[in-house]
């Protein structure tokens, strides 16, 4: 039950989004932002679901996206560079999320890459705020397990015998 009220509201997050940018004409930046969402759905404490990660990722790869859009354009050999710097820049700032680097070849592609890469922060944040309110209404409606949370067991004692035990009573 709770992991469907989870997906339930990542998916209307989704077609929020969708609605959203129908309504600016920006149809093209909505694959890697629904794959956001679908990475904050399925793990939220997971390491490419970390709010951080997500806003920063989509800026570097987006000022990324405006350097090559702006002095290189859609030249196939210089997109295959700003993927390498990309990938190197998320690995040396540990802030590793895959659907941003998808934003490079919206921008190179874009009519107006500046406007572009505007909305495209604008529908980050808003996501990042979708998220943090799914989380909350999440958290009333189950308030006795936290999402993606798993008690630990209890290590139960062997009958064979360990070093340590042998360390222990020797």
């Amino acid at each position: 039950m709770q992991a469907a009220v989870r997906w339930a509201l990542y998916i209307l997050g989704i077609e929020l989004l969708f609605l959203a940018a129908l309504q600016t004409d920006q149809l093209a930046v909505v694959p890697p932002l629904a794959a956001t969402i679908v990475l904050l759905a399925a793990n939220p404490q997971g390491i490419f679901a970390r709010p951080k990660t997500v806003l920063l990722a989509y800026v570097l790869v987006g000022h990324l996206g405006l350097l090559n859009s702006v002095f290189w354009g859609n030249n196939m050999f210089c997109l295959f560079v700003m993927t390498l710097l990309a990938v190197a820049l998320l690995a040396a700032v540990p802030c590793i999320h895959p659907p941003a680097i998808a934003i490079l070849f919206q921008l190179s592609k874009a009519p107006n890459p500046f406007q572009t890469y505007l909305i495209m922060a604008a529908l980050v944040i808003g996501i990042l705020g979708f998220h943090f309110a799914a989380q909350w209404f999440h958290a009333q409606v189950f308030p006795e397990q936290q999402p993606g949370r798993v008690p630990l067991a209890e290590p139960k004692s062997s009958s064979f015998p360990t070093i340590f035990s042998a360390i222990k009573n020797g």
